[in-house]
C-alpha cells in the first residue's frame, strides 16, 4: 500500500513534471544543435600508426586535429577517410605524433556515438546533463578540436545539470509539500502523520534497581564501543595472536551484552515488552549469541556475512551522541514513508531489469575489442537487475547504453537501445531519487501554525541578535559608485519599531490566523519544581574540581560588545509577545552594559594600546576605512565615502593583479624563467618584487584597519571578524612567500607554492548577497553541517567495518590475464607476453591490489568514502564479485552475491549520505532565508508577487499614427495573435527546423541552399524589426527585452551570414554565424505561454545563481593555484595527458570542474599520490623534481571534494529550490493571463505612452475599468445600477399596477430586489474601497503619479490575498503598520468632510434664510431634526422657531415630514454640484481647499476636479449622521456655538482621530498633502 501511495504522489506531480520537462527539452534541443554545429565529424578523426610491413594501428580513442609530417617536423592538418587528402587547411588539437597520421574514420562504438547528427547529439548531450562520463567526451572534443571546447560542456553543466535538473528536484519536493499539506497526510505513507505534541506524562514509580541499571548505561555503551574497535583491526596481514585476540573478544562481548539484556529484563520484567528497542536487542543479543557457536563461526565467509548482526549494536552509540541523535530522529521521523520508498525502488527497478533482459539478451557479446569481458551482458534477471541499478546510481551509465547501441547497430534499433537507457535514467536517477530529498524534507517540516511561530522568531533573531560586518565593501557595492539603496527602506527596517508592533496582541494573533491559544505555553512566575530526592544524583569529587576550575576561567566579567543577547528563558519556552518584550529588554541592557563596560575600562577602545578615539591619527584612518566589525563605529566618526569608495576600488584592483600574478607564474613559468639562457646569474625573479609590493600595499592597509578599530581587544577589532580572520591569514601567507622567495629554500617552495592560494580568498566580496550566502551557510550553519558529516560517518564506520569483514585479501590479482593464473603466490611468477598495441612485450608477472583495497580498517573507509560519492563503486563491485577467495586469481562472476554489499551501501549509504547533505543544505539555507518555515499561503504569495512584478505596461499608444504605412505597422505590430505574428512563428518554427537539418557528412547544395533560407528568414527578422519601430516608435520598442534581445541577434546573424557566405573557408565566421542563428531559436519563447512563464520563473533565481556562481569561482582560483603551484611539475600518470594536467591554472580549473561533478577524482588523486621514487625524480631543488605527494594530494583531493561536490552543488539545489516555487503559481492566488491581459488594457486608457504612471485626476477614470479578479466597485454584479434597471424595467405599464411604474421601472421589483442587497457587505465594500483609494494615493509619486506596479501589488492585496495569511511577518509588520497610517488620513478626511459639511451648510442656510425673510410673512416650520453653525458675521432670528427633537434622539428617531412633503422640503436643499463651486475657506482645510466643497447632504466628495463619478446617499432619508455623533438641539437658544459643536467632537470617537491623526509623523503624511482626495465610486 505505501507504494500506491507513493504512485498516486507522482500522478498529482506529473503535470507540473511535464512542463517544467517541456522546458528543458526545448533548451536540451538547442545545446544539441550548437553540439552539431560544433563538433560533428570531430570524433572520427584518430590517430594511426603505419608499420614499415603496410600494417596500421588505429588508436581508438586518441582523437586529433592534425600530426606533425615526418619528414618536415611541421604540423599538418587531419587526412580524409582516404588518408590522402586534406580535409582541412590548418590543424587544430592534438596533433599526432611522427610516425603516425590523423585520420578520419567512423565513430565510436561502431558508429553510435557522435555530433554528426541531431538525433546523436541529443544523446550525447544527455550525457551532460547526466553529469556522468560527460568528461570523456570534453577531452575527446579538446583533442579534436580546441581547448575552448570545454566551455561547450562547463556551460552545458551548469545551464543544464546545475539550473534546468535542478527544478526537477524543485518541483518534486515541493509538489510533495503541497501534496502533504493539501491532504493532512504522508505523501509517502498511507498512515496520516499525525501532529506530534509532546504530553506531559505522569510519573511512573521507578524501582531502585531500575534506578541502578540506568546508573550504568554508558558501561555497555563501552562494551560496544570496545568490541567495534576490537573489530577494526582486523586486517589481510594480521598474525594468529591478534585473529585469536578478535575472536576472543567477540565472544566475551556477546556474552556481556547477553548478561545485560537478562539484567534489563529482571530489573523491569512488567514494561520489558512496551520499549520497541528492548525487542531489538533482545534480538541482536540472541543472534550474536547464536553464531558464536564454533561451527558457525569457523565456516569462514558465511561467519563473515553474518557480522552484520554484531555491526549493527553501534546504533546504541550512535544514539548516545547528542549531536548524531536529534538529527537522526529528525530524518528517521519518517522512516515508514523512507521504507516504502526504498521498496518502490527496489520494485521499480526489477520490473525495467525483467524488460531490459527481454530486449538485450544474446544481443551483447561477452567480450569487446580489447577482448576485455563487458560485465552486464543481461544474460539473466540477477545481471540485468544490477545493470539497472548501475543506471539509476548513474556510475558509468553511459558503458551500458554505448554497448547496447553499438550491437543493436546491425538490426537498425540501437535508437529504441539508446531511447531505452535514457527514459530510464530520467525516471529512476531524476525522478525517483530526487524523491528521497523530499521524503526528507518531509521530516524536517513543521505544522502550519508552527512555521508562524519560528517566523517571528527567526526576526527577532535577524533583527535584533546582529548581522555581518559591513566593514568590507564588496565589489558590486564599489560598482554601484556607493549608491546608498537603503534609503528607500520601510523607516520599520531599522530601530526597534518592529518589535513595538509584536507587542500588540492583536497583531500577534492575527498572523497567527487566531490560533494561538491552542498552542500558547503557559509560563509560571513562580519557582521551578525541584527534582525529587530519589531521582537526583550527587556530583562526584571529580564533577566538583571540573565545576570549580571552570568557574574559575569563566567567572569574569563578560563582554558585552562580543557577547550575544542575554535572555530570562529559552526561545523555546516564548510566546511570540514575551519573546519581542524579551529582546527589547535585553537589547537595551545590552546597550546599557557597553557604557557601562566603556566607564570602566576607558582603555579598552584605544588601538594598539596607543590611539585613543580622538587620537588625530586614529581619526584619520578611521576616514579612509570602515568599521572592522559590525556595522557601526563605536566612539569614532564615519569614512568619508569618496575616500573609502576609492581605497576600496585600489584595494580590489590590487587583490586582481595580485591573483592574475599567481595564476601566471606557475612552477613551470618560473622553472624555464630561471633556466632562460639571457637571464643574469643569480638574479631574483620578477615575480619575487613584484611579491614584495604587493605584500608592503596590504600590510599598510592592514595598519590602518588596526589603527582605526583596533586588534583584537576592540569594540570594532578588524581581526574579530570572519572576513578580518582571512585579510589576515592571506598577509601572512604572502609575507611568508617573499621571505621564502628570497632563501630560495627549494625544499619547502611545494608547501609555500601552496599558500598562494589564499590570496584569492579575499576575492568572496565579490557581492554583499554572496558573501551573506557564504556566512550563513557555511559559517553560521557550519554546525549543522558538521553534524550531517557525523551521521554519514555514523553509517560509513559500521559498512567499513562490514566490508573489512567481508573483502579483506580479496582484491589481489595478477597482473597475467590469460587465463593461465589459477593461485597468486606460486602461478604469478616469471614473465609474461602483455602486447601492448599488438606488440610483444615481455614483462614480469606480478600480484598486487588496485588502487583500493579492504585490507585494513583505514583503507576499507577510504575507499567506501570514495564510493559515497557515486565514483567507482562499479569497479569495486566487479572487483568483488570476481573474487573466488583469498589467494585465487580473478574470475569473472566467480562470486556474484558479493554485489548485494555494494547495491545495499550505494542505496543506504551512497545515496543516503549524498541526499542527506542535499537535504541539511536545503533545510539550513531555507532556514536562514526563511523560506523554511513559509505556509503554503505565503509561497503562493511570494510567486505571485514575482509575476506582478515582472509585468510592464502595454507600450502602445492609444491614438495611431497620421501615416498609412505607420498605421499598417502599427496595427501588426500591437496584434498578438494576428496573421502577421502567426507568420513570424511559423517562420521561427522552420529556422528551428532547418537548424535541426545539418549533419555531416552532407552535400554541399543542401549547405549553400539552408544558408540562403537561413539569409532569407534572417532578412524577414530584420523586416519584422522595422515594422515593429516604426510600429511602436523606438521609445516603446526598447523597452521589450526580447525586442532588444532580437536587435541584436538578428543583425548579427545578418553580418555572419554574409561574411560566412563571402568566405566559405572561414571557420571562425562560421561557427559565430550557426551561434547567432541558434540565438535567434530562442525567440520562440516569448511566443509560447507555458515556455515564456516557466523561463521567467526559471530565470528568477539567475541573480541568486549568478552570485554562488562568483564565489564558487573564487574556490576554483584558490585550489587551481594550489593544485598548480603543488602538482604543476608532477610527472603524467596513467589517467594524465597533454589537457588533463595542472600544468597551467586554465587546465587545473577544466579538471576542477571535472571532479566538481565527482568525475573520476579519485584515481586522479591516486596519480598523484603515488608517483614516488624510483617512477620519478627527487631532488632538493623543487624546480628539478617532478615526483607527487601523498598527503599533499589527499588533502587538497578530498578537501576539494567536500567542498564543491558536498557544499556548493547541494546549495545549487537549496538556491534554486527557495527561488523556484512554480508549484505555488498553481494555487487559489494565481492569476490568469486574461484577467492581467484585461487589467494592462484599462490602464492603457489613460496611460497613453505607457510609462507606467497615470495621474492622480485620472484614477476615477482607472477604477471604472477596472473588471474581473481587479474590480473594486462597490455594487457588484445583479447588485449594480445597470443589472437591477434591467431587471425590474417593463415595456409598458399595465392595468395591473396602476401608478407602479415610472419611466419603464417596475418599483415594485425594484424595493424587492433592493431589499436583498447585503448592507453590512455593502458597508464593507465601501470601507474596504475607501483605504483602497487613499493607500493609492499615498503610494502615489510627489511627481509622476500613480505607479502601475504599486497600484497593481495594491489591488492584489485587497482583492486576492488575505494579508495575515499570505505576507510573511516582516511584510506583515510592515502592511499593519502602512494600512495604520491609511486607517488614520481615512479618519482625518472623514472628519475634516464633516466639519467642511456643517460649515458651509449654515453658511448656505443663513443665505437662504435671508433671501426668505425679505420676501416672507411668516416663518416655514421644518420638522426634520438639524443641527446648525451659525455664521459669527451674523445671527437668524427666525432660527429660534424652528422646533427640536427630544433629548436623546437621534435623527432617525425625529419626527418626519410627511411623505406628501418630503420631496417639497427636499427642493429646498441644494442639488449636487461638483466641489469647484465653492472656493471659500473651512475651518477644517488647510492647503487642501481646492480639493473639496461645501455639501448640505453628508455625503463624500468626488475623486477628482475634473468630474467623474461620485458618491451618493445610502439609500436613507436621513440627511444629517451629525446627530448620532453627539450633536446638540437648539432649543433654548437662537443657534449652535462652533466652539460647543467642537467640545462635543473633542469627547467623541472623530476627535480621538483628530488627535491620533495630529500625531503622524510627516514623513508618514508626505507626498499626501498635494494629491486629490479620493473617496469612492458608485
Amino acid at each position: 500500500m505505501g507504494t500506491s501511495v507513493i504512485l498516486r504522489s507522482l500522478k498529482k506531480a506529473a503535470p507540473l513534471l511535464v512542463h517544467v520537462a517541456f522546458l528543458i527539452g526545448f533548451f536540451w534541443l538547442l545545446f544539441a544543435i550548437i553540439g552539431v554545429q560544433s563538433f560533428k565529424s570531430s570524433l572520427r578523426r584518430t590517430c594511426v600508426w603505419s608499420d614499415t610491413d603496410g600494417s596500421s594501428y588505429i588508436q581508438t580513442f586518441q582523437f586529433c586535429g592534425g600530426y606533425i609530417n615526418g619528414t618536415t617536423s611541421l604540423p599538418m592538418p587531419w587526412l580524409k577517410s582516404d588518408a590522402i587528402t586534406y580535409a582541412s587547411s590548418y590543424p587544430k588539437g592534438y596533433l599526432c605524433p611522427q610516425g603516425s597520421k590523423c585520420v578520419e574514420g567512423i565513430n565510436p562504438y561502431n558508429d553510435t556515438v557522435s555530433f554528426d547528427n541531431v538525433l546523436q547529439a541529443l544523446q550525447l548531450v544527455f550525457v551532460i546533463m547526466s553529469a556522468n562520463t560527460f568528461s570523456d567526451l570534453l577531452y575527446y572534443t579538446t583533442e579534436s578540436d580546441y581547448l575552448a571546447a570545454a566551455l561547450f560542456f562547463a556551460f552545458g553543466i551548469v545551464i543544464m545539470t546545475f539550473w534546468l535538473m535542478n527544478l526537477l528536484v524543485a518541483v518534486i519536493t515541493s509538489s510533495f509539500q503541497v501534496i502533504r499539506e493539501e491532504s493532512k497526510a504522508s505523501a509517502f505513507t498511507i498512515d496520516q502523520q499525525p501532529i506530534l505534541v509532546d504530553d506531559i506524562e505522569e510519573p511512573k514509580l521507578v524501582s531502585s534497581l531500575k534506578r541502578a541499571y540506568d546508573k550504568t548505561a554508558w558501561l555497555w555503551i563501552s562494551v560496544i564501543a570496545f568490541s567495534l574497535v576490537v573489530q577494526c583491526l582486523r586486517s589481510a596481514d594480521m598474525s594468529s595472536s591478534r585473529k585469536a585476540f578478535i575472536t576472543d573478544s567477540e565472544l566475551v562481548v556477546t556474552l556481556i551484552l547477553l548478561l545485560e539484556i537478562l539484567l534489563r529484563f529482571v530489573v523491569d520484567w512488567r514494561n520489558f515488552h512496551t520499549n520497541k528497542r528492548n525487542w531489538v536487542d533482545l534480538g541482536l543479543a540472541v543472534i550474536t549469541a547464536v553464531i558464536q557457536i564454533p561451527g558457525i563461526r569457523d565456516s569462514g565467509q558465511p561467519y563473515a556475512w553474518l557480522t552484520v548482526f554484531q555491526i549493527i549494536r553501534i546504533y546504541r552509540v550512535v544514539v548516545a551522541v547528542p549531536m548524531t541523535r536529534k538529527l537522526i530522529g529528525t530524518v528517521f521521523r519518517n522512516i515508514t514513508g523512507l521504507l516504502n520508498l526504498i521498496v518502490f525502488v527496489f520494485l521499480l527497478t526489477f520490473l525495467v531489469a525483467i524488460f531490459a533482459v527481454q530486449n538485450f539478451r544474446g544481443e551483447i557479446n561477452p567480450v569487446d575489442s580489447q577482448e576485455n569481458p563487458i560485465r552486464i551482458t543481461f544474460l539473466n534477471i540477477y545481471n540485468s537487475f544490477i545493470g539497472m541499478y548501475q543506471v539509476l546510481s548513474s556510475e558509468n551509465w553511459t558503458i551500458l547504453m554505448y554497448n547496447a547501441t553499438q550491437y543493436s547497430q546491425s538490426k537498425t534499433t540501437s535508437w529504441m537501445a539508446a531511447t531505452f537507457f535514457i527514459l530510464w535514467f530520467i525516471l529512476a536517477n531524476f525522478i525517483v531519487l530526487n524523491m528521497f530529498i523530499a521524503v526528507i524534507q518531509e521530516s524536517f517540516d513543521v505544522t502550519e501554525d508552527e512555521k508562524r511561530l519560528e517566523q517571528v522568531k527567526a526576526f527577532l533573531q535577524r533583527k535584533e541578535l546582529g548581522g555581518s560586518s559591513h566593514g568590507n565593501l564588496s565589489l558590486s557595492t564599489i560598482f554601484k559608485l556607493g549608491m546608498n539603496f537603503q534609503r528607500h527602506k520601510d523607516p520599520l527596517d531599522y530601530g526597534p519599531a518592529t518589535t513595538d508592533m509584536l507587542l500588540k496582541d492583536a497583531v500577534v494573533r492575527e498572523f497567527l490566523d487566531e490560533r494561538l491559544e491552542s498552542h500558547e505555553i503557559t509560563h509560571t512566575n513562580g519557582p521551578v519544581a525541584s527534582v525529587s530526592s530519589a531521582g537526583q544524583v550527587r556530583p562526584g569529587v571529580l564533577s566538583l574540581l571540573w565545576s570549580k576550575a571552570v568557574s574559575i576561567l569563566h567567572n569574569r566579567e563578560p563582554n558585552p560588545f562580543h557577547s550575544r543577547l542575554q535572555f530570562s528563558r529559552a526561545y523555546k519556552d516564548l510566546d511570540p509577545r514575551t519573546m519581542a518584550s524579551e529582546v527589547v529588554s535585553a537589547t537595551d541592557q545590552k546597550k546599557r552594559a557597553q557604557r557601562e563596560y566603556l566607564r570602566k575600562h576607558p582603555r579598552y577602545n584605544v588601538s594598539l594600546f596607543l590611539f585613543s578615539p580622538a587620537h588625530p591619527i586614529r581619526r584619520f584612518c578611521q576616514r579612509i576605512v570602515g568599521p572592522g566589525r559590525g556595522s557601526t563605529r563605536i566612539e569614532g566618526v564615519d569614512p568619508i565615502r569618496s575616500v573609502w569608495y576609492s581605497f576600496s576600488a585600489f584595494i580590489y584592483a590590487t587583490i586582481v593583479a595580485m591573483v592574475l600574478l599567481a595564476c601566471i607564474t606557475t612552477p613551470l613559468y618560473q622553472r624555464n624563467h630561471f633556466e632562460d639562457p639571457g637571464r643574469k646569474e643569480g638574479a631574483r625573479g620578477w615575480f619575487v618584487w613584484t611579491d614584495m609590493g604587493f605584500a608592503a600595499v596590504f600590510t599598510i592597509e592592514a595598519v590602518i584597519k588596526v589603527i582605526a578599530d583596533g586588534f583584537f581587544w576592540t569594540p570594532n577589532a578588524c581581526f574579530r571578524s570572519s572576513w578580518g580572520l582571512i585579510d589576515g591569514l592571506v598577509l601572512v601567507t604572502l609575507w611568508i612567500n617573499v621571505v621564502t622567495s628570497l632563501h630560495r629554500d627549494g625544499g619547502v617552495s611545494r608547501a609555500i607554492g601552496a599558500f598562494k592560494a589564499l590570496r584569492a580568498l579575499r576575492l568572496l566580496n565579490v557581492s554583499d548577497s554572496a558573501r551573506d550566502t557564504f556566512h550563513s551557510v557555511i559559517i553560521l550553519g557550519g554546525w549543522k553541517v558538521l553534524s550531517a558529516a557525523f551521521v554519514s560517518l555514523s553509517l560509513l564506520v559500521p559498512f567499513a567495518i562490514y566490508g573489512l569483514n567481508l573483502f579483506y585479501g580479496l582484491m589481489l590479482q595478477c597482473n597475467d590475464s590469460s587465463g593461465s593464473i589459477t593461485n597468486l603466490s606460486t602461478d604469478c611468477v616469471g614473465e609474461y607476453n602483455s602486447s601492448p598495441y599488438k606488440w610483444n612485450v615481455y614483462a614480469p608477472r606480478e600480484y598486487s591490489n588496485p588502487y583500493y583495497n579492504f585490507d585494513d580498517f583505514g583503507n576499507s573507509l577510504f575507499i567506501l568514502f570514495q564510493i559515497v560519492s557515486q565514483e567507482g563503486w562499479t569497479d569495486v563491485m566487479w572487483q568483488a564479485m570476481s573474487s573466488p577467495g583469498r589467494g585465487l586469481q580473478q574470475i569473472p562472476y566467480a562470486s556474484e552475491g558479493n554485489a548485494v554489499f555494494f547495491i545495499v551501501f550505494n542505496l543506504l549509504g551512497a545515496v543516503f549520505v549524498l541526499t542527506l547533505f542535499v537535504s541539511v543544505f536545503m533545510r539550513n539555507y531555507t532556514e536562514q532565508t526563511g523560506v523554511a518555515f513559509l505556509t503554503a499561503d505565503q509561497r503562493s504569495w511570494l510567486e505571485l508577487r514575482k509575476l506582478l512584478r515582472q509585468i510592464s505596461p502595454s507600450k502602445r499608444p492609444s491614438d495611431k499614427p497620421d501615416q498609412s504605412w505607420r498605421t499598417w505597422c502599427y496595427r501588426i505590430a500591437v496584434k498578438k495573435h494576428g496573421k502577421w505574428q502567426k507568420t513570424v512563428t511559423t517562420v521561427l518554427c522552420l529556422h528551428l527546423v532547418l537548424l535541426v537539418l545539418e549533419w555531416y557528412p552532407e552535400p554541399k547544395w543542401w549547405e549553400v541552399t539552408r544558408d540562403c533560407l537561413f539569409l532569407g528568414f534572417t532578412g524577414f527578422y530584420i523586416a519584422n524589426i522595422a515594422i515593429r519601430i516604426l510600429g511602436l516608435t523606438w521609445k516603446r520598442f526598447r523597452r521589450s527585452s526580447w525586442d532588444l534581445y532580437s536587435i541584436l541577434a538578428v543583425p548579427g546573424a545578418l553580418i555572419t551570414t554574409i561574411l560566412a557566405l563571402t568566405y566559405r573557408d572561414n571557420a571562425a565566421y562560421a561557427q559565430v554565424h550557426k551561434m547567432l542563428l541558434v540565438a535567434i531559436a530562442l525567440l520562440l519563447i516569448p511566443r509560447n505561454n507555458q515556455l515564456d512563464q516557466l523561463f521567467k520563473t526559471a530565470a528568477a533565481s539567475l541573480t541568486t545563481i549568478g552570485n554562488l556562481l562568483a564565489t564558487w569561482f573564487v574556490l576554483f582560483l584558490v585550489f587551481a593555484i594550489a593544485l598548480t603551484q603543488t602538482f604543476g611539475l608532477t610527472r603524467f600518470g596513467q589517467n594524465e595527458n597533454g589537457n588533463l594536467n595542472f600544468r597551467t591554472v586554465p587546465k587545473a580549473l577544466i579538471l576542477l570542474f571535472r571532479m566538481s561533478c565527482g568525475e573520476g577524482w579519485n584515481t586522479i588523486m591516486e596519480d598523484f599520490a603515488t608517483i614516488t621514487p624510483p617512477n620519478c625524480v627527487v631532488d632538493e631543488d623543487f624546480y628539478n623534481s617532478d615526483c607527487g605527494s601523498a598527503p599533499w594530494a589527499r588533502f587538497l583531493f578530498i578537501a576539494w571534494n567536500i567542498v564543491s561536490m558536498y557544499i556548493f552543488v547541494s546549495m545549487f539545489v537549496s538556491l534554486i529550490f527557495e527561488s523556484f516555487s512554480y508549484v505555488y503559481q498553481r494555487s487559489s492566488f494565481s492569476i490568469s493571463r486574461h484577467e492581467i491581459r484585461r487589467f494592462k488594457e484599462a490602464w492603457a486608457t489613460q496611460d497613453r505612452e505607457g510609462t507606467g504612471f497615470i495621474s492622480k485626476e485620472a484614477f476615477p477614470d482607472l477604477l471604472r475599468e477596472l473588471s474581473g479578479v481587479f474590480d473594486m466597485r462597490i455594487y457588484k454584479g445583479e447588485h449594480s445600477v445597470g443589472s437591477i434597471l434591467e431587471a425590474c424595467r417593463v415595456e409598458t405599464q399595465g392595468p395591473a399596477s396602476p401608478g407602479r411604474v415610472v419611466h419603464g421601472v417596475d418599483l415594485d421589483k425594484l424595493s424587492e430586489r433592493i431589499s436583498t442587497i447585503n448592507v453590512a457587505k455593502i458597508r464593507e465594500q465601501r470601507r474596504k474601497l475607501d483605504h483602497f483609494c487613499q493607500e493609492v494615493v499615498v503610494s502615489a509619486d510627489q511627481d509622476r503619479g500613480i505607479n502601475f506596479t504599486s497600484c497593481l501589488m495594491i489591488l492584489a492585496h485587497y482583492n486576492v490575498i488575505s494579508d495575515s495569511k499570505s505576507l510573511r511577518l516582516e511584510e506583515f509588520l510592515r502592511r499593519k503598520a502602512r494600512l495604520q497610517r491609511v486607517d488614520e488620513e481615512v479618519r482625518r478626511r472623514v472628519v475634516a468632510g464633516f466639519l467642511d459639511t456643517c460649515y458651509w451648510s449654515s453658511f448656505r442656510r443663513h443665505n437662504l434664510e435671508l433671501r426668505h425673510s425679505a420676501r416672507m410673512v411668516a416663518v416655514p416650520s421644518f420638522p426634520v431634526p438639524e443641527i446648525y453653525i451659525d455664521d459669527q458675521n451674523a445671527q437668524t432670528p427666525a432660527a429660534e422657531a424652528f422646533p427640536a427633537p427630544a433629548p436623546g434622539l437621534s435623527p432617525m428617531d425625529a419626527p418626519r415630514l410627511p411623505e406628501a412633503g418630503a420631496s417639497a422640503a427636499l427642493a429646498d436643499y441644494p442639488g449636487r454640484r461638483h466641489r469647484a463651486d465653492s472656493r471659500g475657506s473651512s475651518p477644517a482645510r488647510s492647503d487642501r481647499s481646492n480639493n473639496g466643497s461645501p455639501r448640505l447632504v453628508p455625503r463624500r466628495p468626488s475623486l477628482s476636479d475634473g468630474g467623474g463619478e461620485r458618491w451618493g446617499h445610502d439609500g436613507s432619508v436621513s440627511l444629517m449622521d451629525g446627530g448620532s455623533l453627539g450633536g446638540r438641539s437648539r432649543a433654548g437658544s437662537s443657534a449652535v456655538d462652533r466652539q460647543n459643536v467642537l467640545d462635543v467632537f473633542d469627547n467623541s470617537a472623530w476627535g480621538e482621530s483628530i488627535r491620533r491623526s495630529f500625531t503622524l509623523s510627516r514623513r508618514g503624511t508626505r507626498g499626501r498633502a498635494g494629491g486629490g482626495e479620493v473617496r469612492g465610486l458608485v
